[in-house]
C-alpha cells in the first residue's frame, strides 16, 4: 500500500483534490460524484495501480471541458 506522495505527485494531489472540488462548486459534479472520484482515484493509489497518476492528471488537464 502506497501512504505517501512527495515532490511533483504531492503538487498533482493538489491540483487534482482542487479541480473535483471546484465541479462540485460549480455543479458540474454532484456530491455523489466527486466523493466517488475522490474515493476512486484514493483507492488506484493505496493499491498502485499504473494509472492512477495519469487519471488525475487527465482530470487536472480536462479543466472546465469536464
Amino acid at each position: 500500500m502506497r501512504t505517501s506522495m512527495t515532490g511533483d505527485e504531492r503538487i498533482l494531489l493538489d491540483r487534482y483534490i482542487e479541480s473535483v472540488l471546484l465541479r462540485f462548486s460549480d455543479g458540474k459534479y454532484s456530491l455523489a460524484e466527486a466523493t466517488a472520484e475522490l474515493a476512486m482515484a484514493f483507492t488506484q493509489v493505496a493499491q498502485a495501480e499504473p494509472d492512477a497518476l495519469g487519471h488525475m492528471r487527465g482530470i487536472v488537464e480536462a479543466g472546465d471541458d469536464a
